[in-house]
């Protein structure tokens, strides 16, 4: 009897999961919130590819049909674990970087979760098959394919959180000031989603799957809810973020839209001498848009001139300065306290002074200041 309900409600669980991805699939693509109507493609870039994932959420059917069989189960954890570990990557990717890959590059990369779908779904039906040489066979096999994956994904983690370090440093000069992304917010989720379904897969346990697609099922329902909120507000990613890979060749600018070296130089030494001259760099949470009110300039243009610098960024440009003038002031008097000393530098804390300082200089104010 025991037996009997909780087959039952495995295959309940299951079920609710399988119809609340295909209600998300229908969801994500056949309907665009009010919001996002004028320019669905660059608001939602990744709109098609999250549709196709919660289609690929189908491939859960067979273990439906024969819930709690070892062989089902097997495929379905398997399975799954390669499905949302590659499929995860395509999707983040296409948001956050408008990358659309070579048909042959996303060929090669999917390959291996295809065939090992397809050899984990053949003992499915050919039960004579599931043999346990098969099984630790196509465990290692699945182990070294997701491993592959696990690699890229956290390449693209790395890749993701350079790339609006730099964003956030060509705009701010202190690190407080740097607003919180929905990159940074979601910079372990695949790591963490990744490794829930390893354990998943490991225990293989139809308990722990039954836990696995409950949890999936509250998230489907919730972004169900999120993406019907008529009051939800939309955000627009920064272009500096949806570029494309960084191994790939940049564009050239056209020259006509570029500065020349003899005009990026002149607007350095004028950059230069008027933060120097008027100390713009020990105001408080100093930003790129106050430098380029200050100098009256184009912004492009001004960014043009950090990036070609010897500082490379708007960040590193005034943390420079700010370090220097914490040198000079210990220089000067040995016994000020590096609170005051931080705070009369432009930054707004003692633990943020150390950081940077320790950064740009490659030792601790303390140590500095014995070597002196």
């Amino acid at each position: 009897m025991r037996g009997d309900f909780l087959l039952i409600l495995c295959f309940s669980v299951n079920l609710t999961f399988i119809v609340t991805n295909l209600y998300g699939w229908l969801l994500k693509r056949f309907f665009v919130p009010d919001a996002y109507k004028d320019d669905s493609n660059e608001l939602y870039p990744a709109r098609r590819s999250v549709a196709g994932f919660y289609l690929l959420q189908l491939f859960e059917l067979p273990y439906l049909i024969k819930v709690c069989q070892p062989e089902a189960l097997f495929y379905a954890n398997g399975a799954g674990l390669l499905v949302f570990s590659s499929f995860m990557l395509v999707m983040v990717q296409r948001y956050f970087f408008l990358k659309t890959p070579s048909l042959q590059k996303r060929l090669l990369f999917l390959f291996p979760m295809w065939a090992c779908w397809v050899a984990l779904l053949v003992p499915v039906f050919k039960t004579d098959l599931f043999t346990p040489q098969y099984q630790w066979i196509m465990t290692i096999v699945v182990l070294v394919v997701f491993a592959g994956y696990m690699f890229l994904i956290d390449r693209f983690r790395r890749q993701l959180m350079r790339r609006v370090r730099e964003i956030d440093e060509n705009e701010f000069s202190n690190e407080e000031d740097f607003p919180v992304k929905f990159a940074k917010s979601v910079r372990w989720l695949l790591v963490a989603l990744s490794m829930m379904l390893l354990a998943n897969f490991l225990f293989n346990d139809f308990i722990v799957k039954m836990i696995r697609d409950t949890i999936f099922t509250v998230v489907d329902v919730w972004f169900a809810i999120y993406t019907l909120n008529p009051h939800r507000k939309i955000k627009k990613l920064p272009l500096e973020l949806q570029m494309e890979d960084e191994v790939e060749e940049k564009e050239e600018v056209p020259s006509h839209r570029r500065l020349t070296e003899e005009q990026r130089k002149e607007l350095e030494a004028k950059m230069l001498d008027l933060i120097k001259r008027e100390k713009l760099y020990l105001e408080d949470h100093f930003t790129m848009n106050d430098l380029v009110k200050r100098m009256n300039t184009n912004k492009t243009y001004l960014s043009e001139v950090i990036a070609h610098s010897e500082y490379g960024s708007f960040y590193q440009l005034i943390n420079t300065l700010r370090i220097d003038h914490a040198c000079w002031m210990l220089g000067e008097d040995p016994t000020l306290k590096m609170e005051q000393v931080a705070l009369a530098s432009g930054f707004s804390s003692g633990s943020a002074f150390s950081q940077v300082f320790k950064r740009i200089k490659g030792v601790s104010p303390s140590e500095y200041l014995r070597e002196k």
